[in-house]
């Protein structure tokens, strides 16, 4: 004789919340999308659109370990690692400051560069990067294909410092940020 315990399979759906390094890579991605499709507008000018698609960043767990050892050392300064592309973020406050959403607001403060500062160029030049740029080039750069951030929280907790590491290198003075359609 064979028993069966049936039980009902309750499913639940409900929407989850992104992660931390998935709400970064949307940031980025969605960055990159726009710009790849020739949807992007910086400042009032239409960005053209790339000959070939500027394909989405992956999280990379190394990446990101290096950049937590840079943040850990609550130093805002670039760290030079050979071949690793870098954006840095400082956050200060006379309170404590949160330790959840961090390279979230850091990504958006970076993306937001090109609508405050403009975009003129698709190579990457010296008078480009001055406007203040920089942190949004190396987001598109289309030669990027990998992320990783860290976070640490600085000076008893009044200032954060986000770091994110990016491979291949962008912000390469002279190169094209990305092939545009002519």
């Amino acid at each position: 004789m064979i028993f069966l315990l049936l039980t009902p399979l309750i499913i639940s759906i409900q929407s989850c919340p992104l992660s931390e390094s998935e709400e970064v890579l949307s940031i980025h991605n969605s960055l990159r999308s726009s710009v790849s499709q020739g949807i992007f507008i910086a400042k009032g000018k239409s960005m053209p659109p790339s000959t070939t698609p500027i394909t989405n960043l992956t999280w990379d767990c190394s990446l990101e370990n290096s950049a937590q050892k840079v943040a850990d050392e609550c130093v805002f300064a670039h760290s030079h690692i050979p071949n690793i592309g870098e954006n840095l973020y400082k956050a200060w406050s006379s309170g404590k400051i949160s330790g959840t959403g961090l390279a979230v607001n850091a990504s958006q403060a970076w993306a937001d560069e090109f609508q405050k500062y403009g975009w003129n160029d698709t190579t990457l030049t010296m008078s480009l990067f001055n406007l203040g740029v920089g942190h949004a080039t190396q987001m598109v750069w289309a030669g990027t294909d990998k992320i990783g951030c860290g976070a640490s929280s600085c000076d008893s907790g009044n200032t954060v410092i986000v770091v994110c590491h990016y491979s291949k290198q962008g912000n390469i003075l002279g190169a094209k940020i990305y092939d545009a359609q002519t």
